[in-house]
């Protein structure tokens, strides 16, 4: 029951700071305000004691997994291809780098190369969900999107290994570096071949699946009553398996000690192709797909943000402002710092990716580097580690320094440096002049044709809905005229749904003639469109 208020909790939450962020801080990323939320529910003892205790592999395998499979879902592996050099500079050579100099920084503080190491090694990981919200109602240019995003898919793994191998050091006060390569080649080497691998056959068991109702269709041994039968089971299973797919490769690779988030990054990647080749093998299925995916990751991304801020409070709650709180908090700058120069001199001198980046393009991957969810992740695992208490408070403090200066300084920064992209709130305006322009006009053209009062009114009655112009009284009186009306006849519902298609033809052919001279808003009205398009799937099957 306690794990159901948590969840129950948790999901609430985060859907409340979609609903303020949409209705009243629209210029604010519904991260932030995810955040602010979390901070609240640590602080109020009722709320706090209701959250269950933050557990890293947990978050790792339910919450980081799942983003990261999503999101290499939406990344075409073709670029990853043709840019793997890039991508590796990136992902291993800048982070060893970043990490020898951020070791070196603290190691100033009188730390042990060890510990300097291990807090090195967890401020390496970035994290792309993190990225979206600093970038909030800004234009992030094309390719230093492409290398943030890539680099945070691919650099978790490097920041695991160096974390172990500064542990094992850290324990056994023995640095064992060829011990860390070859992990390291086996955890990355086999997080990418198991991902591929189970990713393959849970392919070709979904795309098989798709296909068996016309193979049983070609058997005339089978009736036809059963292969209708079995067709929803079919495509049951085959949404099932597509959901658990980034879970069980997890937990899978983690089993036999391969990175489990290369796994599931690698998976994404092949599913991406299948979705591009298999978009109208069964339409239905590939739309609600792509839609639950997409409430998923929203999800998911409020929910990394509402930990953070939980977390956050949990772990200053106890502290007391001394001495080595005042380290920690120099130390977490230091690794900010650190990690930032590094990324800026990388992205200007690396032979992979010189030339292709602008002097302005290099600051902005610098601060484009946000740390996040895999950071807080890798530096609760210490606690599960031979790590004293005392070295542990230091490095959780420091990492939260770490953390809070990744999005704040951005945030600030790229207001300055990034181009505005449209404002959401001009954008919204601008598509709701159309929406109603255009129930206007499907409503003049149905004017021109006859039709029965009572259709007439449901359908004019429908029409406003689509412009927010109808009212709770014009709802209760129409819920009211529904109930005393008598059901319709099947054909009175098919010239029912004959009308309103039509409908939706005009306003479909409304956008068609404006859509040329309206491109600054393209975004908002391809949305219109789209939802004039599951309207009329919807009267389709209108008696379903």
């Amino acid at each position: 029951m306690k794990v159901m208020i948590f969840i129950g909790l948790i999901v609430f939450a985060v859907a409340l700071a979609t609903i303020i962020q949409q209705r009243f801080l629209q210029k604010i990323s519904v991260n932030y305000i995810a955040l602010v939320i979390g901070i609240a529910i640590a602080l109020v003892p009722q709320t706090n004691i209701l959250i269950e205790n933050f557990n890293s592999e947990v978050f790792l395998g339910l919450i980081v997994a799942p983003l990261l499979f999503f999101e290499g879902q939406r990344t075409r592996l073709y670029s990853i291809l043709r840019s793997w050099r890039a991508i590796v500079g990136l992902t291993v050579v800048m982070i060893v780098i970043a990490t020898i100099v951020a070791g070196l920084g603290v190691h100033a503080f009188r730390l042990s190369l060890p510990l300097s190491f291990i807090l090195a090694a967890v401020s390496t990981p970035t994290d792309a969900t993190a990225t979206e919200s600093v970038i909030h109602g800004l234009k992030l240019p094309k390719k230093i999107s492409f290398y943030l995003k890539d680099e945070s898919l691919f650099n978790d793994a490097s920041g695991i290994i160096l974390l172990n191998m500064a542990v094992e050091w850290y324990i056994h006060k023995q640095l064992h570096v060829v011990e860390a390569i070859v992990d390291f080649l086996y955890s990355a080497g086999g997080g990418i071949l198991l991902g591929i691998l189970i990713a393959a056959i849970l392919v070709f068991l979904r795309q098989a699946s798709f296909r068996s109702k016309y193979h049983l269709a070609s058997d005339v041994r089978m009736p036809i009553e059963v292969l209708f039968f079995l067709t929803p089971f079919i495509i049951y299973f085959i949404e099932v398996l597509f959901f658990l797919t980034p879970f069980i490769i997890y937990f899978i690779a983690e089993e036999i000690h391969v990175s489990g988030i290369i796994a599931v990054v690698a998976a994404g990647l092949l599913h991406n192709v299948e979705s591009e080749r298999s978009r109208l093998t069964n339409a239905s299925i590939f739309y609600s797909s792509h839609q639950f995916s997409q409430l998923i990751i929203d999800i998911l991304n409020g929910v990394v943000f509402l930990l953070l801020g939980i977390i956050i409070v949990r772990s200053m709650r106890e502290d007391v402002f001394n001495q080595q709180t005042i380290e920690a908090i120099l130390i977490g700058i230091i690794l900010y710092v650190a990690n930032l120069a590094v990324r800026l001199l990388y992205c200007r001198f690396s032979p992979s990716i010189k030339g292709k980046v602008s002097s302005k393009g290099a600051l902005i991957f610098s601060l484009g580097g946000i740390h996040g969810a895999v950071t807080f992740a890798l530096a609760y695992t210490l606690s599960e580690m031979s790590v004293n208490i005392a070295d542990f408070h230091l490095i959780l403090v420091s990492e939260i320094v770490l953390i809070l200066l990744s999005l704040i300084v951005p945030t600030i920064a790229f207001r300055f440096i990034l181009e505005k992209d449209k404002p959401d709130l001009d954008q919204r305006k601008e598509v709701n002049r159309v929406r109603k322009a255009m129930v206007h006009y499907a409503l003049k053209q149905m004017n021109q044709i006859y039709l029965p009062k009572k259709i007439r009114k449901q359908l004019e009655f429908d029409l406003r809905t689509q412009m927010n112009q109808t009212s709770i009284k014009d709802f209760i009186k129409e819920v009211k005229y529904t109930v005393k009306q008598k059901e319709l006849t099947d054909d009175q519902k098919e010239f029912r749904a004959e009308v309103y298609r039509y409908a939706f033809r005009q306003e479909r052919n409304y956008l068609g003639k404006i859509a040329q001279q309206e491109q600054e808003y393209r975004h908002g009205f391809l949305v219109l469109y789209r939802e004039i398009l599951i309207a009329e799937v919807i009267f389709l099957g209108d008696e379903e």
